[in-house]
């Protein structure tokens, strides 16, 4: 039986080589009388066999303690990610509160511009629709200023009660057609 002696590889394990026990070649007789009788050389004395055991048992406290330190730097990583987990998982329900939210504006906002696009349509068919078609003018009446001619002509000539002299003729023109004969 050898004695093992422990060498250090990493900070993890051990690595363990064979040392051999020293020999005795004799041993005290079985009767007590103190005379030395020649045993086997290769079985071990009663203290060879408590240092190996002494040397085992520090060994084992010594992987012992080497596990309890691994497992508790595993707890406090574990404690480290348990707490990002649950830093995440807060995020990701405000994340999803606020995307909620941003959904129900987005639905608001649509609506809006749909609103906004047919009262503009409206708008824009109002203002062709209210057009005035004035014929029977005699060639170039109005000279340069067709607006001021127009504006003029329907406050003298037609004299309406709802026209108040703050209107103004935002556009008129003459019609691009081939003059009639005269």
């Amino acid at each position: 039986m050898g004695r093992h002696k422990r060498t250090e590889a990493s900070h993890h394990g051990a690595i363990y080589h064979s040392v051999p026990l020293p020999q005795r070649q004799t041993r005290l007789g079985g009767n007590g009388d103190g005379v030395s009788t020649p045993v086997n050389p290769e079985e071990p004395s009663r203290a060879e066999l408590l240092a190996a055991i002494q040397g085992s048992r520090v060994t084992l406290e010594g992987k012992i303690e080497m596990v309890a330190v691994e497992v508790n730097l595993l707890r406090a990583d574990h404690r480290k990610v348990s707490d990002k987990v649950k830093v995440a998982e807060g995020s990701i329900v405000e994340l999803q509160t606020e995307v909620g939210v941003l959904r129900k504006q987005m639905v608001q906002a649509n609506t809006a511009v749909g609103r906004m696009e047919a009262r503009l349509e409206d708008v824009e068919g109002r203002s062709w629709r209210n057009n005035v078609r004035q014929l029977g003018f005699p060639q170039h009446a109005e000279w340069s200023a067709a607006e001021t001619f127009v504006g003029n002509w329907i406050r003298d000539v037609l004299q309406p009660t709802w026209l108040s002299r703050a209107s103004v003729v935002e556009h008129a023109h003459r019609a691009l057609v081939v003059p009639p004969r005269p």
